[in-house]
């Protein structure tokens, strides 16, 4: 790898390996290979050298040539100067708690390189606060880049608290902070620096309030990536602008948070990844103005409040979303229901707008609170009046716990399942299939129309195809068992890991 220059000094052009040659498109000719001196350094002089960059940086240098693909990851492979150390604090552990500590301030004290991740799981109650305080310094002081902290056993009365000024702004490369378990305090000290390389947070279980998290918001202004789990001290999670400050938040995940009546994240055109599980809000605003590429919105059991709410948020991206770039959708059927009442509410030229809005959309899961007849009707609206021809991906997570009665009285669809719209769909998988006549008729249907299926796959505590099952038309199980002889349908007993929608491990951060 080398710059070469020509008799311009402001023109220069990167030089690679042969190997890479090809894949550069042949923009770099075959002769520059010789200019690569890095490659032919001893590997351990190559790890040295990746040992001064920052992370980020060196991951990046995996793309200049497969031979340095892998070889940020052993930059510091040897037992003394790991890149990455997981301290699991134990009762009457061995090595203790103590030595461990010397460990990591003999490291801080020797410069032995920064750190890529430290982690810290706190699995004993007599950990003292004056020690813990000594990780952090000794972990911020070590140039940590990726840190995890989570307290397992905490003392009682509490006297553990992460105090995240000190530490984010103590740590200048510090980018990555997740913490469980934990109270976060010194966010109402004025007197703090900001936390300006800090572009990843993730709390789940972590005691902080509405004050706490717009304050620590405002001192993260690079701050991309946003994850709350199980928050219960949050109840209004807004985010605000700063004055001077520019928005750069690309992702926000909150669930579980059980005390949240509002979120208002309005003001972050930024945005492309929201995802939302949990209790109904009296009050809901997503930004207008955001390409969003994901979108994940679960609500519990239905309340007519909760329906209006989204109903104006829905209404109000069709009217006013000019750019769409939406691949991946994941909603409960309580939102399924909203969306596709809306074209009756909004109009004709409204209504179109909502096609616009789906157009780029590839992949769709729907979680199914209820599977009966209004649902599937539901369905049939959804991708009628989505005009999403470019699904590949078709997701249902039916009720784990099915209603009792195989048949429902009140089992009829009243609407048209559509025409078209399916031709580029290539799989479908359902979860939790038990055979009722609603369930089958969404598979049937499914068969019939997507021209392009390669695969649809029945995750079902039953792989017999009943011969008769009440309310099902016989037609329809021949339909289907003809299918499975064909390879068409797959019948399987238990999930299947390698057919998963994109937001199968949305939580799997935390």
């Amino acid at each position: 790898m080398a710059l070469e220059y020509s008799s311009d000094a402001t023109v220069k052009r990167l030089c690679l390996p042969a190997d890479d040659e090809h894949n550069q498109h042949d923009a770099v000719p075959v002769a520059a290979a010789a200019l690569d001196h890095l490659s032919e350094l001893p590997e351990a002089l190559q790890l040295h050298i990746l040992s001064f960059l920052p992370l980020k940086s060196a991951i990046l240098t995996s793309s200049l040539s497969s031979s340095w693909r892998h070889l940020w990851e052993r930059r510091w492979q040897d037992d003394k100067n790991p890149s990455s150390l997981h301290h699991h604090l134990l009762p009457y552990s061995s090595p203790s708690p103590k030595k461990l500590l010397d460990s990591l301030e003999l490291r801080q004290s020797q410069g032995q390189g920064r750190l890529d991740c430290y982690s810290l799981v706190i699995d004993t109650p007599a950990m003292s606060a004056r020690r813990f305080s000594r990780y952090l310094a000794a972990s911020a002081g070590c140039g940590v880049e990726d840190l995890c902290v989570e307290l397992r056993s905490p003392p009682s009365p509490a006297t553990l608290r992460f105090p995240f000024p000190t530490v984010a702004a103590a740590s200048p490369v510090l980018a990555r902070l997740s913490l469980r378990g934990i109270e976060v305090s010194g966010l109402n000290s004025r007197a703090v620096r900001p936390c300006s390389a800090l572009e990843t947070v993730r709390f789940h279980s972590v005691h902080i309030d509405d004050r706490g998290l717009a304050r620590m918001l405002a001192l993260c202004p690079r701050l991309r990536v946003l994850g709350l789990h199980s928050c219960d001290g949050l109840r209004r999670i807004t985010v605000t602008a700063v004055m001077g400050t520019r928005l750069n938040l690309r992702s926000v995940t909150i669930a579980e948070c059980s005390r949240v009546v509002e979120v208002d994240v309005a003001v972050v055109s930024s945005l492309r990844s929201f995802r939302y599980s949990g209790g109904f809000l009296s009050s809901f605003y997503l930004p207008s103005d955001a390409c969003f590429a994901d979108l994940y919105i679960r609500f519990g059991v239905q309340r007519s409040r909760n329906v209006l709410i989204c109903k104006k948020v829905f209404s109000e991206w069709f009217e006013t979303h000019v750019c769409s770039k939406l691949t991946a959708l994941t909603i409960c059927s309580n939102v399924l229901f909203v969306v596709s009442s809306l074209p009756n509410a909004i109009g004709h030229a409204e209504s179109a707008k909502m096609g616009d809005f789906f157009k780029s959309m590839t992949e769709l899961q729907l979680l199914m609170l209820e599977m009966k007849a209004p649902d599937l009707a539901n369905i049939y609206v959804f991708l009628k009046n989505s005009q999403c021809h470019n699904l590949e991906k078709l997701f249902v997570q039916l009720p784990s716990i099915p209603s009792e009665a195989l048949v429902d009285p009140f089992d009829y669809v009243g609407v048209e399942p559509p025409e078209d719209g399916l031709e580029n769909l290539k799989v479908v998988k359902i979860v939790n299939f038990n055979w009722k006549r609603i369930e089958v008729q969404l598979v049937c249907f499914l068969l019939r129309k997507a021209t392009s299926l390669r695969e649809l796959l029945l995750v079902t505590p039953s792989l017999m195809i009943p011969s008769n099952a009440p309310g099902i038309q016989k037609a329809d199980l021949l339909f289907l068992a003809e299918a499975g002889v064909n390879g068409k349908v797959i019948f399987r007993e238990s999930d299947d890991a390698a057919t998963q929608p994109f937001h199968s491990d949305v939580f799997a951060d935390f």
